[in-house]
């Protein structure tokens, strides 16, 4: 079976490679965004598993509410301590940012948003409420606040299989990770992977995981891109379409021969014949009681 990655990156294929034998596994994805658009976590939470989404921006919010009852989702974002912050909301989806650099670098290219204040978490407090004994992976994409996040995790008491980190500038791609590498490699974690976009890191504990990520995402996945899915999609509809006019087209041209057909045979029958003088009278009948209506 196809496997469909809807993450931006393709980040999904990789985790489901190393983590899709586990069943009924569980995530904690900060920065959700959309549940199904660029989500690393759409597939797993199909297979079955459930997790914790956190997410600040309202509509999005709704949209895992409504799409994810499974899951556990809350409206705040996550930081360095519990307070508040005010996020910059773009009309580009997935823009939203709390890091004053980035949202400087998107207002210096032209693009406009409005501020909000946002309720502010760290994962420690919200891992101590919501979160299992055992977490599968965590997924951090928070434009640029990334350091922030990390920063309200202990690793050496919440132990994630596999951290999944946004490591470049938004708006530049400069690599930022430098800033909050170390800490987790401290915790005993080793770097696994990197996308050019995202770093991976697999915990010690579970080492057998890292031969997964030798090599990025290939035929042998067996995967396709939501986008191109749902191209091919719309071309096996508009073929069906298509299909079902060509079948139309036939019919009603079957219909036709089928009519003039069954009209040659009664115009060459006998009857026709015998009933012609008949036809021919009455005719003539309808051209005098026109005339005569015609009269003064």
């Amino acid at each position: 079976m196809t496997f469909i990655s809807y993450a931006q990156n393709a980040e999904d294929v990789m985790l489901w490679r190393a983590l899709k034998a586990v069943k009924n596994g569980f995530y904690i994805d900060v920065g959700a965004n959309d549940p199904e658009y660029d989500s690393v976590t759409k597939v797993f939470y199909d297979a079955g598993w459930s997790g914790i989404n956190i997410e600040p921006l309202r509509d999005h919010y709704d949209d895992l509410v409504r799409r994810r009852p499974r899951d556990i989702n809350l409206q705040c974002a996550a930081g360095a301590e519990v307070g508040v912050t005010e996020l910059w909301e773009c009309d580009i989806r997935g823009w939203a940012s709390a890091s004053s650099a980035v949202i400087s670098q998107h207002q210096a290219k032209g693009y406009e948003g409005i501020f909000r204040t946002v309720q502010v978490r760290t994962l420690m407090d919200i891992c101590a409420e919501h979160a299992p004994g055992e977490i599968h992976f965590i997924k951090i994409d928070v434009e640029g606040f990334e350091a922030d996040v990390v920063a309200g995790l202990d690793l050496h008491q919440v132990r994630p299989w596999v951290l999944v980190i946004e490591a470049v500038e938004p708006s530049t791609g400069a690599n930022v990770y430098e800033s909050w590498e170390p800490s987790i490699l401290l915790a005993n974690y080793s770097l696994a992977y990197a996308d050019g976009l995202n770093r991976f890191y697999v915990s010690h504990e579970h080492a057998e995981l890292l031969v997964h990520f030798r090599y990025p995402p290939s035929v042998l996945d067996n995967y396709i891109r939501l986008r191109q899915y749902n191209l091919e999609r719309q071309l096996k509809q508009a073929e069906l379409a298509v299909q079902q006019a060509e079948l139309r087209t036939q019919q009603a041209n079957l219909n036709a021969e089928s009519l003039q057909q069954t009209l040659d045979a009664l115009v060459s029958s006998r009857s026709w014949r015998i009933t012609a003088p008949l036809r021919s009278t009455l005719t003539s009948l309808r051209r005098l009681r026109a005339l005569f209506r015609q009269e003064p």
